[in-house]
């Protein structure tokens, strides 16, 4: 045991802690599901950010930076933040104005079919249920690197420790929370950074440095970043792919359930406004600093044997252990509070959207609530011991399954007046199952 791990338990224990006072306050379903409506712009923001973020933007992006593609992770976060002024503008004021408590229940009203409402769970339950298997593996390999137990384990406690303080407070633990993570990572980073740079000869002499140094991936200072690494064969499709995926998050963080629906908690609509503003901001000037550490680290280690552990060497190896364990601290809290969104969204659409039950009391359909929210946390946990891929795979496939199933019936629920059910519903399967058929054959 060293003070890496005991710094990150103590933040693990707090947000136990936070979560289950958190959930002393829930008197009823609207608690659970959507705060109470009544959320300030600071705890939207931060819940925006810490569950876009995730620790995929830790560790598999940082990886994607380290193996020479910042230039195209800059692209994508730009058109990604955009989608967070766009999102509460075009999607996100109607959303909230609809008093669903979530998605596939504003898609079920909207156009007045229950048949909606069902597909619109299930694509929720996929897509969301990838992204917690992301955030499981992440923390994972984190809580191994500290511990030194066996990955299978950590694994487990990964998926207990996000589990404990998320089905029994519901979104009011999970905003309060949130922002708690995102407060701890963002002060992390900040800090870490000279740190860094320093050890390479400062930050003033990093893209000298990098230009001298003939370990660096080919393409790194290009423009197009790193071909082979955007899957491409030219710079032409290294170029499409940043902006295709800079497409799909745009959509993504607009029209997600665990990005848009965050309007449905909000205090007033100009709190969806002053949130996405601060989002979109953090979104590009706090990942373009986070992603310069990453690139930093090619000067000081430019063999590493799994890029997307970049951080974490660096916090053992270059940080002074108080701000190591800071930034540690900070990486987990990214996964955690990711993890923590995407089983309250599970939970709640699968108790509500796609299995209608008339329950007898609102106390009953929390119980039930929750009981899902085990239920899929557990099946999450066991599809991570597959180790079926990276993280930065895992998170990409599932905020394509959003976009390309959403992206049509969701924008077109507010600017058009000709989308019909029937319209609506087979565009999300389209989207849906066009995508995942694709990707299967590609895979196979």
């Amino acid at each position: 045991m060293n003070i890496f791990f005991i710094g990150v338990v103590v933040s693990i224990l707090v947000y136990i802690v936070v979560g289950i006072w958190a959930g002393r306050s829930v008197k009823d379903v609207n608690d659970y599901y959507v705060s109470g409506r009544n959320a300030p712009t600071i705890l939207i923001a931060g819940t925006l950010f810490a569950s876009m973020l995730s620790v995929n933007g830790f560790m598999g992006d940082q990886g994607w930076c380290y193996s020479g593609n910042i230039t195209t992770l800059v692209l994508l976060n730009s058109m990604c933040a955009m989608g967070y002024i766009a999102g509460p503008l075009m999607f996100g004021r109607y959303l909230r104005r609809s008093e669903c408590t979530t998605m596939p229940e504003y898609f079920g009203a909207r156009y007045c079919d229950l048949k909606n409402r069902r597909v619109a769970g299930i694509i929720t339950a996929v897509s969301l249920t990838a992204y917690l298997l992301s955030c499981i593996t992440g923390v994972g390999i984190l809580m191994q690197e500290l511990t030194g137990l066996s990955y299978e384990l950590c694994l487990f406690l990964a998926w207990f420790c996000f589990t404990a303080f998320t089905f029994y407070s519901g979104s009011k633990g999970v905003i309060l929370t949130d922002t708690m993570m995102f407060m701890v990572f963002l002060i992390a980073t900040i800090i870490a950074g000279p740190y860094v740079f320093k050890a390479q000869g400062g930050i003033g002499h990093l893209l000298e440095n990098l230009m001298n140094n003939p370990n660096i991936p080919e393409n790194l200072l290009d423009y197009h970043g790193n071909i082979p690494g955007a899957g491409a064969t030219d710079v032409f499709g290294a170029v499409m792919y940043a902006v295709t995926m800079g497409i799909i998050w745009f959509i993504t963080v607009s029209v997600s359930p665990w990005q848009a629906g965050r309007n449905m908690m909000a205090k007033s609509e100009h709190v969806t406004f002053r949130a996405g503003a601060i989002a979109a901001a953090c979104t590009v000037i706090f990942l373009m600093y986070l992603n310069l550490q990453s690139v930093t680290v090619l000067n000081l280690n430019p063999g590493m044997e799994d890029p997307q552990r970049v951080l974490i060497w660096a916090a053992f190896h270059v940080m002074p252990k108080l701000v190591g364990t800071l930034m540690l601290a900070g990486i987990m809290a990214a996964g955690l509070s990711s993890a923590s969104t995407f089983l309250s969204v599970i939970g709640f659409s699968i108790t509500s959207d796609i299995v209608f039950v008339e329950f007898k009391s609102e106390k009953q359909q929390l119980f039930v609530s929750r009981v899902i929210m085990l239920i899929l946390g557990a099946i999450s946990l066991l599809l991570a011991y597959t180790g079926i891929g990276s993280v930065r795979i895992v998170t990409y496939f599932a905020s394509t399954i959003i976009a390309a199933s959403w992206g049509v019936s969701a924008i077109g629920s507010v600017v058009s007046k000709k989308l019909s059910a029937t319209g609506a519903r087979w565009s999300m399967i389209a989207g849906f199952v066009g995508f995942i058929v694709t990707k299967c054959l590609v895979g196979f």
